[in-house]
């Protein structure tokens, strides 16, 4: 499938990963509908992110909950890439009922829609907290799956019946699981202990302490999330994807304490305190990226230095987003 002249439709294309994804489609020349509430930050991240300056994108208001917009929008479009969710672990677990009808009942229903009207590509973005606390650091997709949060259940839950559409129904689909998202326009939302490396950016040049949950020798798989964006591209004119959830990082692990270093390389020191594990809160791992390698013929491009400098080079040019709570 070329993706050039293609009619895409992406679910909360306006946020940071969706506004990522929806500028490698308008590169590739995609017909480009984007849907979002507009609902996960205070401010017009609509036009802060871009996406609503481009006048090749089509802008649509809306909530994926709402079913009948949602059939009028995927039944004119090919692919559809679902980024829409309560993307966010703590609020997740403050908000059951938010996450269970946006993350899960909306997915279905979408999922339906698409198996309906025959969508050529449907592309579940997927997180590795499906995986919870596996025994190893290095994360596979042939692991067994305990998340430890209803954020990660949900993303679980999701990816399984996204497969399961393609083996019962013939509805060409992939999953994909991101790993730790870093990089512009990435904003922290009140009450996450997600995001460190935007959290931590912001504190520091606010000159304020920087707070590190646990020894901060926990890992993560930190990749950039135009890297991210590239692998949901990637995938949408591969058939060796159909069907299949794989790994998106670079397969490189790297602890918090190690992001606090790569910062201070940008930014004058601050104090670090530590503070206990919050609820829901994985020790981590990384990403085994032989099958994205495989299905993709590609992986991440951009190193950690590179792509704190760049987000350290955006937020200079953003300071008026930054929340007040930080």
């Amino acid at each position: 499938m070329n993706i050039k002249n293609k009619s895409i439709l992406v679910t909360g294309g306006a946020g940071c990963v969706g506004s990522n994804i929806v500028k490698k489609l308008d590169e590739r020349e995609a017909k480009i509908t984007v849907i979002d509430n507009l609902s996960a930050y205070p401010f017009d991240y609509l036009h802060e992110y871009g996406v609503g300056n481009m006048e090749s994108v089509r802008f649509v208001k809306g909530d994926i909950n709402n079913n009948e917009l949602i059939s009028e929008l995927i039944k004119n479009n090919d692919v559809v890439i679902h980024a829409a969710a309560l993307a966010d672990v703590g609020a997740c677990v403050r908000n059951p009922h938010d996450e269970f009808q946006t993350n899960v009942k909306a997915t279905q229903n979408i999922l339906e829609i698409c198996k309906k009207e025959e969508i050529q590509k449907f592309i579940f973005v997927s997180s590795a907290s499906v995986y919870g606390e596996p025994k190893g650091q290095i994360f596979k997709e042939s692991d067994a799956c305990f998340p430890v949060s209803n954020y990660g259940l949900s993303k679980y839950w999701g990816e399984q019946q996204t497969r399961l559409y393609n083996e019962l129904y013939d509805l060409p689909t992939t999953s994909i699981r991101f790993f730790s998202v870093y990089g512009s326009p990435q904003t922290p939302k009140l009450g996450s202990h997600s995001w460190a490396i935007a959290i931590f950016s912001m504190l520091a040049k606010k000159r304020k302490p920087i707070t590190v949950f646990g020894d901060g020798n926990q890992i993560r798989d930190f990749t950039h999330v135009a890297d991210i964006a590239e692998s949901v591209v990637r995938s949408i004119d591969k058939d060796s994807t159909n069907g299949k959830f794989f790994n998106s990082g670079t397969g490189k692990p790297t602890t918090v304490n190690e992001i606090v270093k790569y910062v201070f390389e940008n930014i004058e020191e601050v104090p670090i305190h530590y503070k206990p594990h919050p609820k829901g809160d994985p020790l981590g791992g990384y990403a085994d990226v032989t099958l994205m390698k495989k299905y993709l013929n590609w992986e991440p491009k951009i190193s950690l230095n590179q792509g704190i400098k760049e987000y350290f080079e955006w937020l200079a040019n953003h300071e008026n987003i930054v929340p007040d709570w930080i």
